[in-house]
Formats: structure tokens, C-alpha cells, sequence
């Protein structure tokens, strides 16, 4: 189907445009408009605030520390419905953080992350916009007093209202020149990776981390190293050398950079390695002649059918072509693709520990500048690894005869040989060729005596136990680098709050076990293409589906990867605007982790902007929720599951014993840290049932003894007997929980009569098939069962700013041509809810942004007993209060 053009939908409210196809466009035309709602920017103590869920000031229990796996204060375990504070929203003005404390106290939220404060701010900002800094020329390594007061002054406004916060050290802070570090424009961003070994960056992390902590608060007269209201610390966000490996940086590491890493390696070298003659016995090579060609039609003499078997070339989202001609096979790409496609396929087949040489002549006959492709040896069996083979080959206009020889992980019958990240430009290949065996390998007694022996990597012939030894030397480095900041917080400035590295997926997790908890992020259609700054050139889109089909997040990342008996946190999740399913998201986030036994789940970002408190659009960036009307209206509802505790833990654990040598051995090959029940082979959809967890320790089940699910399983129910997933009809999946206090419905109901036990639900026609309705009893005592009740329901399904444009990219994806303006709208929900109270009992109000009654909903009579309330869009609500004497 070719793309639809953008449209404007005419409707007698303000306008959103939202709708994509064709059945859907005529569908919104017949119901009804959206209309005006904005929540609030007040705390009222109303039927619309779960603000008693919170136990203030926060910190009157004493410090969160961690017991038995969990955290916990003098009072007991404590968990955490929190959200983020991003770049400037970390320095409101006094009067917007009193007020912003008391929304935020209203929705149930007990810490907040105040992330990326460590710089001057750049993302979704009209121009650079100060944080903690100091505003100097001359160096960053400075805070100005007048943010540091204003940061001061929001944590006691959060610790008044119950408020705990996780500090963030580093995030964005990238030292320079102006300190010291020459040739630091060719390091990462936030010299990520470089600040785990280079010395004097390890020296200003500390400098930076006791100038905040050891500060004093003059308004709660503690400085954060003793505060009770600060929860946790985080030393540096999504930081990993190892990654810079595996994306093979080290290639082109700049020195003095490169020197000083491969100064430690050598170092490592003679601590395990007595000799070279030691050395060369460890890291046996024996050269094989080159046999067995794999690539034949290599030298693309003939035409090649790239459909699948043996050749595959997948365009993604990229505009291609691929072609042979004059003996060269040649790839014209006149559009980037995300996630670094187009890709070149051709199939292999491998045994584990057989050395191959892979060569292939290469350039780039049209195209900006050198560039680099990715090379590697992979299988997709089982989800994507590398077979020993991964790195990026410097392709310019000139051409180039690359030789990369590797020695096969495992076996593999359908691996592939891989070439991405094409950018837009003409490129030719030819001579492609793999062969088993290897001509001449990499010698280790060439500069071991001098400590010269190189870093792996730029297609040095490295013996399977060398790479070991390489990706070992970088294990070692990991936690050293961790652990000595963890000891320098604790020990040196006596920190008292639990202090965390960095997330899983950027250092292995026995690692980040070492400290107090463990992390990880999760985004469910993060936006691509030029989403991050306000004068991209580059499109950007975001794929716009519900996660209630797969829960993808939660079975295949956020589940699976928990080390056990470990406090466990989620520091960001987001289902980002403008996605359209995106009330679905903190539900899901809070109704597993609760069933898991979660520690904290932080919904990312609340806000980023220092001058947008109170917006009555939604802002320019993605992931900011401050006005999403669909999003915030079930934050009460979350409170009650998670922080309350509403919905409950799995009665059974399966927790996986992992073989940490198996561990590093995958790791030497594939050259990921992430890790997972899935990888130990078990079936992911236990998490969907029962609490699951690995263990590094030695304990835990054998993989291969864990329960097996029906492949054809369509319905899943936690052992608890509260959550329902079910997938019975195809596209139209939902979840549900059925808990005392809390019930909860988010999908497509297709006209089904959901039973909630003691409470049902039907849901009539809305603009997405889709909708979110969650219903909590304020004061956990039913829902009329037995007695009295004071019931906050929430309805959401579409909503957005007035008059955005949405623009179809193909497939699912879509971007905004026009992002609207105030005030955000909503779609009113039609529903049916009978519960189980008399109708004379009952009342029901509509209510208003602020959560006041502003009119009567009728309770009638349902059929079979109990009580029948009719929502619908004539309310121009998301709110409802019912009320049960």
C-alpha cells in the first residue's frame, strides 16, 4: 500500500491528527472528537492523588540499604515508583519545585533520578542550556553555586512530600582540552569507555562525585553523602569499554589514549605470563594452508540472485540497490537506514574452532568522506551473535584488500557472513572470499620483553586463547574501574546510600552484582533518525504499535536478566510520544516488576526543560510525559500495584545457575556482556508466570531442568493467579490484572466482556482498537464486595497535542510533519463497568483536569445483580470517581 498523505481531520474540538489507515481514518470520522485535557500541575487532595502512599518526609526511617536482596529502611522493604528529572529540570526555580514535588507526590511517585545534570545540556534544546557546571571557559570541572542551590532546594522540597532521589554522577560531562586531553574531539562522547582506564579522568570523577556529595544542603543541613532522602547512586550512566571493542574502536583509538591501554595490557601480559616463551606456549598458532572456498561466485562473474539462499540483501528502512556488473558486485544506497541497514548476507557454515580468512577487496566509489562497515561471522539461530568474527573495515575511494582471519566459536550449519552500516554513497566488492585455515598469524614473541605486544583487533590473526586473554584483560579493567569508584564513595566519602556502576548491556553482570544493585534500561520504540536535536536535517521516525502483542520488553530483556538476589532497578523506561500506545507502558513496567519482585522502576522522563513546569503541550522531546494526559492518568494506578504492592510476587522463582567460564568464553566470541535466561536456553515466557533470575554464584537450576511452555501457548496467567496475557485472537491481544485493590485492562477488547473478578469491563468502539482503563480503590478496601470504597478509574486511548500531523514512513513507522500546539487532547473512552455493590450505594462523577467533581455519571441496575456504570466520551473525561458507602 502506498503511503497516505498527511491529513487534517476536520472535527468541532481542537484538532489531532493521529489516524493512519484508511479503515481507521473513517472510523475516527464517525466518533466523537477529542477534547481539551491537560492534568493539573497542583497536588489536590482529591479522589485523582495517591499522595498517602507516601511515607514523608522521606529518609524518617533512615537510610536505604540493602538486606536480604532487597532494599530497605528500619521500617522494612521499600520499593520505588519513581521517574526522571533530565539536563536543566534539575534546577527549577524555588516556587516550580514546591509545586512540581506536590504532582509528583500526587501520582504516587517516591524518587525521582536526577540524570545528566553533569553538562551543559544540548538534546531538544533551541541552544546549550546550563545544569550544574559552571559556566567557564577554562575547564569543567566547576560547579556553580547558584544551580547547586536550586538542586538543593528541589531534593528538600521531594524530601518534604516523601520523595527519595538517585544521584547521577556521570552522565554527559566530556573533558577536553580545556583539561588537559589532547585529541579528545576523537573520543566518544562523554569519553565513555576512555574514563574506566585513563587515569586522570578516573581522578576527576572523584572530584566531580565529592564536590557534589560532601556539599552540605542548606535547607536539609546535610551534605548527600549522609542524606537519608538520597536513595541510591549511580556512578556512571551507560558506560562500557568493552563495548568500544566490540565496536572496534581501539582501531582507531587516538593517542596518548591507545598507548596508555595498551600499556596496561602489557602490563596484565607479565602479571599472568612469566615469559614470552610462556606467552607463545599459552597462545598456540599453527599456521593451516588456505582451503575449501565457501564463496565461489566471490568474484561476481555472474549475475547473483540475492533472494535468500546463499546471497540476501535487506533494505530495511534504506533506500538500495544491489547489482553484479563488470565483475565487481556493486551496492548503490541514495537512503540511510536505521539500525544499520541495508545488509549484505551470504551464508556460511563454520565448526568451532576451525580458523578462517575471510578476504574481499573494497571501496566507495560515491559518498561523504571515509567511512567504516561492519564485518562480521554471525548466526541469528537463537537471536544474533558473533562467531568470532566482528569488526569495522575502513572503506574509501580507493581500493583496499582486507584479510581478517578468525577461529570459529562454535558450530554453525546457517551462519552468515555480514557486511553492514552502508551509508548513502556507491560502493563496489570484489574477491570475496572465505577459506578454512589461516597463512600467518599473529606472533607473540615479537614485543612482549619491550610491553609492545599489540591490542586485538585490526584483523591480527589473535589465537582463540589470546582473544581470551584480551577480553579477560578488559574484565579485569571493567571492575577495577568499578569497584574502585565504589570504594572511594564509600570508604573514602562515606557515602551511605546504595551506590550502582552502570546498566546491564554495558558491563557483564557478575560485575555489576559486585556492588549494591543492579540496573538496566528499557525503551519500547525509541525514535531513530535525527530525533534528537531541533535542527536535524535527518528525519526521524518511531514505530507506532502496541507492546501488548509480544511484552517483548518485559520477556526478552527486563525479566530475563535479573541477577538474583540482588536489588533490582529499572533507572529508565518509556513507551515515547508520539507513539500512540503508550499509557500501556509504566502498567506493564509496574504489574511485572511487582510479579518479579523489582526494586525500583523509573518512568523516563517526567521533564527537561528548566522553563516548562507546566506546558499544556506535550514538549518537543519523546520521552518527557509532564503533559501526557493518556500516561499520567494511570500513575495512580501504578502507585497502588507497585508501590503499594497491590498486585503480588510470583510464588515460585527460577532462578538459572550460570557457568561463569562458559560466560567469558561467550563473551571472548561474541563480544556481548548482555546475558539472559534465553541465552542459557530456556523458554523466556516463564517470566511471564514466574519470577525468574540467574545466578552467578554457583546456585540456581540447571538450565536444561527449567519448565517447558506449549510452543502453541496462547494464554498466559502468573502463578499468582492476578495477571492475565492473552493471545487468543491474532492482533488483538490484552493484559489484565485482578488484584483485591487494583484492577486493570490494556489492549484490544474486540467486544469481549472482560472479568476482573467482581468487577467487569466492556469496552466499546475507540479510534485505536485500543484502550487502557485502570480502576484502583484509593483506600485498598475493595471494590464493594463488603463495605465502602472510593474508587479512582482512569479510561485513556488517543491522545496528542492540537493539529499534529502524522506522516506514514512505511510499515509502522510514522514521524510528525507538524507536532501541534495546545492543549493536548483526549479521546473519551466508552465502557461498561459493573461491580459488585448495590446501585443506591453508589456514586459517580466525572472529573475534571484538577480531579474535582465536575458532574454525574448514572448507576444503574445490572442485569444478574451489582451495579452497571456507562462511560463514554459525553463526559469529556479520563477520570472517574466512584464512590461506595
Amino acid at each position: 500500500m502506498a503511503p497516505l498523505p498527511p491529513r487534517r481531520l476536520a472535527c468541532s474540538a481542537p484538532v489531532l491528527v493521529l489516524i493512519l489507515a484508511p479503515c481507521c481514518l473513517a472510523a475516527a470520522d464517525e466518533l466523537p472528537p477529542l477534547f481539551p485535557f491537560v492534568i493539573s500541575y497542583d497536588g489536590p487532595d482529591n479522589a485523582s492523588s495517591v499522595a498517602h502512599l507516601l511515607d514523608a518526609p522521606a529518609g524518617k526511617h533512615g537510610f536505604v540499604r540493602v538486606e536480604n536482596g532487597r532494599f530497605a529502611t528500619d521500617a522494612g522493604p521499600i520499593r520505588f515508583h519513581a521517574t526522571n528529572l533530565t539536563g536543566p529540570a534539575n534546577f527549577p526555580t524555588h516556587e516550580a519545585a514546591g509545586k512540581l514535588a506536590g504532582r509528583l507526590a500526587r501520582f504516587g511517585i517516591n524518587c525521582v533520578r536526577l540524570h545528566f545534570m553533569d553538562t551543559w545540556y544540548v538534546n531538544f534544546m533551541p541552544e546549550p542550556t546550563q545544569a550544574i557546571l559552571a559556566d567557564d571557559t577554562d575547564t569543567q570541572r566547576n560547579l556553580d553555586p547558584n544551580q547547586l542551590d536550586k538542586l538543593d532546594y528541589l531534593i528538600a522540597a521531594l524530601k518534604q512530600r516523601g520523595i527519595y532521589v538517585n544521584m547521577n554522577l556521570h552522565v554527559g560531562r566530556t573533558l577536553d582540552e580545556r583539561d588537559g586531553f589532547e585529541n579528545a574531539g576523537g573520543l566518544p562522547w562523554a569519553n565513555k569507555g576512555i574514563g574506566q582506564f585513563e587515569p586522570r579522568m578516573i581522578e576527576f570523577q572523584k572530584e566531580y562525585a565529592r564536590k557534589l556529595l560532601t556539599h552540605v544542603n542548606r535547607y536539609t543541613g546535610n551534605p548527600y553523602t549522609d542524606e537519608p532522602c538520597v536513595a541510591m547512586i549511580e556512578i556512571s550512566n551507560e558506560d562500557s569499554l568493552m563495548s568500544l571493542y566490540s565496536s572496534g574502536f581501539f582501531n582507531r583509538m587516538p593517542e596518548p589514549y591507545a598507548g596508555e591501554l595498551r600499556r596496561q595490557w602489557n602490563a596484565w601480559l607479565h602479571r599472568t605470563y612469566d615469559s614470552a616463551a610462556a606467552l607463545q606456549a599459552a597462545w598456540t598458532w599453527k599456521p593451516e594452508p588456505l582451503r575449501d572456498e565457501q564463496i565461489p561466485d566471490g568474484t561476481f562473474e555472474t549475475p547473483l540472485a540475492f533472494t535468500g539462499v546463499p546471497w540476501s540483501f535487506a533494505k530495511g528502512t534504506a533506500e538500495a540497490e544491489v547489482r553484479t556488473e563488470g565483475g565487481v558486485l556493486k551496492i548503490q544506497v541514495t537512503r540511510d537506514g536505521e539500525e544499520f541497514f541495508p545488509k549484505l548476507f551470504r551464508g556460511l557454515s563454520l565448526k568451532n574452532g576451525q580458523v578462517y580468512t575471510l578476504s574481499f577487496r573494497i571501496r566507495r566509489t560515491e559518498g561523504k568522506g571515509p567511512w567504516q562497515l561492519s564485518v562480521a561471522a554471525a548466526t541469528t539461530q537463537g537471536g544474533w551473535r558473533s562467531l568470532g568474527l566482528q569488526e569495522l573495515v575502513d572503506v574509501d575511494a580507493d581500493w583496499k584488500t582486507v584479510n581478517l582471519a578468525f577461529e570459529a566459536a562454535e558450530d554453525a550449519d546457517k551462519a552468515h557472513l555480514q557486511m553492514t552500516r552502508f551509508k548513502v554513497g556507491r560502493y563496489e566488492i570484489d574477491d570475496l572470499s572465505l577459506k578454512s585455515g589461516v597463512v600467518r598469524g599473529y606472533d607473540p614473541s615479537q614485543g612482549f620483553a619491550e610491553g609492545a605486544v599489540p591490542l586485538a583487533g585490526k584483523g591480527l590473526a589473535f589465537p582463540a586463547r589470546a582473544t581470551r586473554d584480551f577480553q579477560r584483560f578488559l574484565e579485569d579493567t571493567d571492575f577495577r574501574y568499578w569497584t574502585g569508584m565504589y570504594d572511594y564513595l564509600k570508604r573514602e566519602l562515606k557515602a551511605k546510600p546504595p551506590v550502582s556502576g552502570t546498566q546491564l548491556g554495558y558491563s557483564p553482570p557478575h560485575i555489576q552484582a559486585s556492588l549494591d544493585y543492579v540496573d538496566i534500561h528499557a525503551y519500547w520504540r525509541h525514535p531513530r533518525g535525527g530525533w534528537i536535536s531541533l535542527s536535524a536535517k535527518e528525519p526521524w521516525t518511531i514505530e507506532n504499535d502496541s507492546m501488548v502483542h509480544s511484552l517483548a520488553n518485559i520477556k526478552d530483556r527486563l525479566a530475563v536478566q535479573r541477577v538474583d538476589n540482588k536489588p533490582y532497578t529499572i533507572s529508565e523506561y518509556n513507551h515515547p510520544y508520539p507513539n500512540q500506545f503508550g499509557a500501556e507502558g509504566q502498567p506493564m513496567l509496574c504489574v511485572y516488576g511487582r510479579l518479579h519482585g523489582w526494586d525500583g522502576v523509573f518512568q523516563y522522563s517526567y521533564n527537561h526543560y528548566v522553563d516548562q513546569f507546566e506546558p499544556q503541550a506535550n514538549p518537543w522531546c519523546f520521552f518527557d510525559c509532564i503533559a501526557r494526559t493518556d500516561v499520567l492518568a494511570h500513575f495512580p494506578a501504578c502507585a497502588a500495584i507497585f508501590l503499594r504492592g497491590d498486585v503480588r510476587q510470583a510464588d515460585r522463582s527460577i532462578v538459572a545457575a550460570v557457568d561463569l567460564a562458559a560466560y567469558r568464553e561467550r563473551l571472548a566470541a561474541s563480544r556481548s556482556v548482555s546475558f539472559s535466561i534465553g541465552t542459557l536456553g530456556m523458554d523466556t515466557r516463564l517470566s511471564l508466570v514466574h519470577r525468574t533470575a540467574l545466578d552467578f554464584a554457583g546456585g540456581g537450576i540447571n538450565p536444561a531442568d527449567a519448565p517447558r511452555l506449549p510452543a502453541d501457548q496462547r494464554v498466559f496467567t502468573s502463578d499468582t493467579g492476578e495477571i492475565l496475557w492473552n493471545r487468543e485472537i491474532p492482533g488483538a491481544a490484552y493484559l489484565a490484572v485482578n488484584a483485591p485493590n487494583t484492577k486493570l485492562f490494556t489492549g484490544f477488547p474486540r467486544g469481549r466482556t472482560i472479568d476482573l473478578g467482581g468487577v467487569t469491563l466492556k469496552i466499546g468502539e475507540t479510534r485505536l482498537g485500543w484502550a487502557t482503563v485502570s480502576l484502583v480503590s484509593r483506600q485498598a478496601t475493595g471494590f464493594g464486595e463488603q463495605g465502602g470504597a472510593n474508587i479512582l478509574l482512569a479510561a485513556t486511548g488517543d491522545s496528542g497535542n492540537s493539529g499534529r500531523i502524522v506522516k506514514p514512513m512505511g510499515g509502522n513507522k510514522i514521524t510528525l510533519t507538524d507536532r501541534g500546539a495546545a492543549p493536548v487532547l483526549a479521546e473519551g473512552i466508552p465502557a461498561t463497568v459493573t461491580l459488585p455493590a448495590e446501585p443506591r450505594a453508589i456514586d459517580c462523577y466525572a472529573l475534571d483536569p484538577s480531579g474535582n467533581r465536575k458532574g454525574k455519571v448514572s448507576v444503574e441496575k445490572a442485569e444478574g445483580g451489582g451495579a452497571k456504570i456507562v462511560l463514554g466520551p459525553r463526559y469529556t473525561t479520563v477520570w472517574y470517581e466512584i464512590d461506595i458507602r
